[in-house]
């Protein structure tokens, strides 16, 4: 994009119209957001590792829904990851393989599955997703009060309208 350029009222010096100024802050807020997200994605790649070489991230958010929402029924755990439920099935399979989860009848429901992560994914989720918050704390830990809370106040509002 070409940078319009106008007079200022002196006629001395040329500036930099609003419009580019703000279209700049922005590409440069979305490289940042772009950075972020990569970024989490990288770490959601390592996590994966540190639980089993053969886990998925994908595998990681399915196990991790399962430890922090609890039990739950195929199909409500698909819309809440937004996978396939055929995809889902074969993640399944490869988590009770390497035994992360459990597929049990539910008991009021015959031809329902409750699935389950085990009691040794819980414990590592657990481990990794503390040594993580742990380490973001102490990241910002050294930030102003005032910056914390106008980064809160702003990531708020981006999302709430």
């Amino acid at each position: 994009m070409l940078h319009t350029r106008e007079m200022t009222s002196e006629g001395a010096r040329p500036a930099e119209r609003d419009e580019t100024t703000t279209e700049a802050r922005l590409d440069a807020l979305e490289r940042q957001f772009g950075v972020m997200f990569e970024a989490f994605r990288q770490r959601q790649r390592e996590q994966a590792l540190m639980i089993d070489p053969a886990l998925q991230p994908t595998g990681l958010r399915t196990v991790a829904a399962l430890v922090y929402g609890g039990p739950t029924g195929a199909g409500p755990l698909a819309d809440l990851l937004g996978y396939d439920k055929s995809v889902l099935s074969r993640q399944l399979h490869q988590l009770e393989e390497l035994g992360l989860v459990t597929r049990e009848q539910d008991p009021s429901d015959r031809r329902a599955v409750i699935i389950s992560a085990t009691p040794e994914a819980v414990a590592r989720i657990l481990a990794i997703r503390g040594h993580d918050r742990d380490a973001f704390r102490a990241r910002l830990s050294t930030w102003p009060r005032a910056d914390l809370d106008d980064l809160t106040r702003l990531l708020t509002a981006l999302y709430s309208r």
